[in-house]
């Protein structure tokens, strides 16, 4: 299946041949969102180049990629089998047949490059670019490896991660180049400070209120919106609390009627997306998030103080993981476990001392009404990844046929 949607290329300035990069993400906005960092960066050093997308047809990324502007060449693959059963038993057969389907759409887009950003639908275009000696570069966001990576880090042997390389173990077969979570342009440039008196004005609060957005991600986080809805009732006598909740689309009707029979919607508000999410944390006090690696970096890089809730779901428990070391950069969070969640949990997160502090924007350690750096290692992320995918493009400079 190939989603069509238009696209940016054209030829270069000099009128040579353009580059043509695939970028390999899925599963997840934690993969997708930094992939379309990347590809935007792409664009930005390498005047009309090519970028596409490869993913799967029915995950996140068949949404967020056509909405971006790119092209989406998909393969039905699936999740690696972690256990032995039927599934297990057909899973070669499956995962040949995907790197097939994927070097015929790597043949036909004239690859320069791939990007693997991670989740297992960015595998067989990693795969399939090995097979067909195409330069790969992958990025690592977490501080534990994914499954997904690690197989694509022996092929490609050149790795961009967020976090100590020695960590990571990629350092033992692969160059490994520390560049941190690439994040989406908007938010690599936002100032909270300069932003958040009109972001506030926006989402209806009013001078000396205290805003908590939760939000768990691209997928949701049923513990998570519980638990806020429980705090939104509980506290509904509050007029100097405001809280928005960004829930699963699927539970947002239930979760509402929820909240109203409880008196929770005289300071709560429950939606399915937040379009703006650089408003969303110029306006927040403290945000409630879980603690994938885009979250991670966004609210390390904005100095928003946040309540970060490692899904217990994660694999190897990467969340905690990264959890742990946003803690220990000095970032303004509390750590809450998702088994101890609830309402009286969440609303002392919410009011630690850690977080609790008007919401002024500032990054950590540095002085309040600090705009962010656009040199920190997350806002350079994306143009570190994508500068050394067009390194490697252009030392295949003789470029034969595929």
């Amino acid at each position: 299946m190939v989603m069509l949607h238009s696209h940016r290329t054209g030829r270069t300035p000099s009128g040579s041949t353009p580059l043509r990069v695939v970028v390999a993400a899925g599963g997840t906005g934690g993969h997708v969102f930094p992939g379309l960092a990347v590809a935007a960066a792409i664009e930005r050093l390498a005047p009309g180049s090519a970028v596409t997308f490869s993913g799967t047809p029915d995950r996140l990324e068949a949404r967020l990629v056509p909405a971006a502007g790119y092209r989406l060449d998909t393969t039905p693959m699936q999740s690696f089998p972690r256990r032995a059963g039927r599934r297990a038993f057909g899973f070669p057969l499956r995962f040949a047949r995907c790197v097939l389907r994927a070097r015929r759409q790597l043949r036909a887009r004239g690859a320069d490059v791939v990007v693997g950003v991670g989740g297992y639908p960015s595998v067989p275009a990693v795969v399939a670019a090995w097979t067909l000696r195409i330069p790969v570069v992958v990025h690592e966001s977490n501080a534990t490896p994914g499954l997904a990576n690690v197989l694509a880090a022996r092929l490609a042997r050149h790795v961009a991660c967020a976090f100590d390389p020695a960590r990571t173990g990629f350092t033992r077969f692969a160059e490994v180049r520390r560049v941190g979570i690439p994040i989406l342009p908007s938010l690599a440039s936002c100032d909270r400070a300069s932003l958040r008196t009109a972001a506030r004005e926006r989402f209806g609060v009013a001078p000396g209120e205290r805003f908590v957005v939760v939000s768990g991600g691209s997928l949701g986080a049923a513990s998570l919106d519980r638990a806020a809805v429980d705090l939104a009732c509980a506290r509904s006598w509050d007029a100097g609390f405001r809280m928005l909740v960004k829930a699963s689309e699927s539970h947002v009707d239930g979760l509402t009627d929820r909240l109203r029979a409880g008196g929770g919607d005289s300071v709560a508000t429950i939606v399915p997306h937040i379009d703006d999410m650089a408003a969303a944390y110029a306006a927040a006090d403290v945000v409630v998030v879980r603690a994938g690696a885009c979250t991670v970096a966004e609210v390390e890089h904005l100095g928003v103080p946040a309540v970060l809730v490692p899904s217990p779901y994660a694999t190897d428990d990467h969340q905690t993981a990264n959890a742990e070391a946003l803690v220990a950069s000095g970032a303004r969070v509390v750590v809450l476990r998702d088994d101890d969640l609830d309402a009286r949990s969440l609303d002392a997160a919410v009011s630690a001392p850690a977080v609790r502090d008007g919401g002024e924007p500032r990054l950590p350690n540095v002085p309040a009404h600090h705009a962010p750096d656009a040199t920190s290692p997350h806002a350079a992320a994306a143009d570190a990844v994508a500068a050394w995918a067009i390194e490697l493009a252009h030392t295949t400079s003789e470029r034969t046929p595929r």
